[in-house]
């Protein structure tokens, strides 16, 4: 157990060590009460005390009170200082490795999963380095303590005949404990489904409703629900076992403790005050027989949840970290020779011999049809995945040389599915920038052809987007994360079917002020609609993984190949499509 804390217990060992240390001594001053008491008891029975004697042993009573007070302040400042460190710690810990990991993590990884590691299993350890350190100390130094007082204050044969049944409840805690580590490993996993199927609920909610499919999504909440009610039973009818073998054990110690003490007493081996002394001390051993059960319960909960952390924690990264490695430069060429590719789930190659050279201050247009590999050639650049980087280039030196990290500084990047943060529209914009002036932010949205809409929303750039975009149409969206890449101004500007959604007006305006604004830097446009990249510098066609087509517009259109066709196909269809508005 102690392995898997070790990190945190060696971070925060400073607070632990005072905190124990106060914990012990609040301990020990405890054990001089019962003996006051049972002191003064017999002085009175026995009318050896005058009044200002009985004064002086209540002063001191009160004095042992306020030091144990102020103890246990030392002793709860410190440990649950560290307990409420843990939870930051940890998810820093988690959040570092997050983003440290590669497409395929994510992928192997649901979201629902990634939430529960880093919300209840963080909490279960939280609980576990608080109230569980106090429960193992008190569950083991204090009883040994007590009991040692007994046998010296009190008596042997009484003290051992009273603490015969303790061994039941610890060998009967550690057996329910296995029970409630297994339980705990399948609340954690149901917790996480459930996490997951609201995730998506929330997600897709329009869908859900366009669909009529509320009922069917409710009952596949009832039934993760269900399930994780019933984990939670089953791991709380093992938790409930801890009880009852506490509360029956702790009192045959107390009926083995006054039948034989009042015999004692009968038979003048023993005072009065020292049987209530005994008592007392007895009564201070029932706390660390739940202390001990509460400790193995939160060892077994915190245990699972470490396990699942840890397996996070201890994932080897699948892209090895770059930063330190060549800075390929400025006005960079890229360069694939031979270049292939498969994701880690596939048997065959998404990208097949790929030689492709993008010239920098140059634009390159990627066409072919739907999974022909235009996405993947370029995540290829953007390190998402593990690739073979002997085979690309990056100005002068091979990627396996270069520093991704450099490399992602020059790099605009426009995806498919677009990140809309639950933030303004300014602010969802500056996010590639957060230092760029109002005039650097309003060129962005011009150039994005983003102006008119902001202009028409309520609050203009301080309009709320709600969750994931909610607010704004597909449309939308593709211009806001147009604006959010140009603004970064970047030497490489990637759009991967980024005007899908937007009219052939705006698409026109848009090509036109990447064309005005960025003829001396690199421009990437992976399209289905050929209006988009006839004026690249140089098209590509791809089809399978493989480059079946390659020169500017004028040359392409030459031959009777795939690339004219589509251009035929589309031309056709605008022609249609304007002369309908007529």
């Amino acid at each position: 157990m102690f392995k898997k804390f070790k990190w945190f217990i060696d971070y925060y060992k400073k607070n632990y060590i005072i905190g124990i240390i106060f914990l012990l001594l609040s301990d020990v001053v405890s054990l001089f009460l019962p003996y006051i008491i049972g002191k003064l008891i017999d002085l009175i029975y026995n009318k050896g005390i005058d009044f200002d004697k009985f004064i002086k042993i209540v002063i001191f009573t009160f004095f042992v009170v306020i030091i144990k007070y102020f103890l246990a302040m030392g002793w709860s400042y410190n440990v649950f200082k560290a307990s409420g460190s843990i939870e930051y710690l940890t998810r820093n810990k988690l959040m570092n490795k997050f983003l440290r990991q590669s497409q395929e993590f994510f992928e192997n990884n649901s979201t629902g999963s990634l939430m529960g590691k880093s919300t209840n299993d963080i909490q279960q350890i939280s609980i576990m380095a608080g109230y569980g350190t106090l429960s193992l100390i008190d569950s083991t130094i204090l009883p040994l303590s007590v009991i040692i007082v007994m046998i010296v204050t009190v008596d042997l044969k009484l003290t051992i005949f009273s603490i015969l049944p303790i061994p039941f409840i610890a060998f009967a805690y550690f057996k329910i404990g296995k029970r409630i580590y297994d339980k705990s490993i399948k609340v954690n996993k149901s917790f996480d489904k459930l996490n997951d199927n609201v995730l998506e609920d929330a997600e897709g909610i329009r869908i859900i409703k366009v669909f009529n499919l509320e009922d069917k999504r409710r009952k596949m909440f009832y039934k993760n629900a269900d399930k994780l009610a019933e984990n939670n039973i089953n791991l709380a009818k093992y938790q409930a076992l801890l009880a009852p073998v506490e509360r029956i054990i702790t009192s045959i110690t107390f009926i083995i403790a006054i039948s034989y003490g009042s015999y004692m007493i009968y038979t003048s081996k023993l005072s009065i005050g020292q049987i209530v002394s005994f008592t007392y001390y007895l009564n201070m051993l029932v706390w660390p027989m739940y202390a001990l059960g509460d400790f193995i319960n939160l060892k077994q909960q915190a245990s699972a949840s470490m396990d699942r952390i840890e397996e996070t924690l201890n994932y080897k990264e699948e892209i090895s970290d770059s930063s330190n490695k060549i800075d390929a430069g400025e006005n960079i060429d890229i360069l694939f020779d031979e270049h292939n590719f498969k994701y880690p789930s596939s048997k065959d190659y998404i990208l097949n011999r790929i030689n492709l050279s993008i010239k920098n201050n140059k634009s390159l247009g990627i066409l072919g049809k739907t999974s022909s590999g235009k996405t993947t050639l370029i995540k290829q650049l953007l390190d998402l995945y593990k690739v073979d980087k002997t085979s690309i280039y990056i100005g002068k030196y091979t990627a396996s040389d270069t520093s991704f990290k450099l490399l992602k500084e020059k790099i605009g990047y426009v995806p498919q599915q677009h990140m809309i943060f639950s933030d303004t529209l300014k602010n969802n914009i500056l996010f590639s920038n957060e230092k760029a002036s109002e005039k650097d932010l309003n060129k962005a949205i011009e150039m994005a052809d983003f102006k008119k809409d902001i202009e028409e929303f309520p609050e203009g750039l301080e309009t709320m987007t709600g969750e994931n975009g909610i607010s704004l149409s597909g449309g939308q969206k593709q211009r806001l994360s147009i604006a959010r890449a140009i603004l970064k101004n970047p030497e490489i500007l990637i759009l991967d079917d980024a005007m899908s959604a937007v009219d052939a007006n705006t698409e026109k305006n848009i090509l036109a002020n990447l064309k005005k604004y960025r003829n001396n830097k690199t421009t990437i446009i992976i399209a289905h609609r050929i209006s988009q990249v006839q004026d690249c510098d140089n098209i590509i066609v791809l089809e399978n993984g493989k480059i079946v087509e390659q020169g500017n517009h004028e040359h392409l259109i030459k031959d009777n190949t795939w690339y004219k066709r589509q251009y035929l196909k589309q031309i056709m269809g605008d022609e249609i499509e304007e002369y309908s508005k007529k």
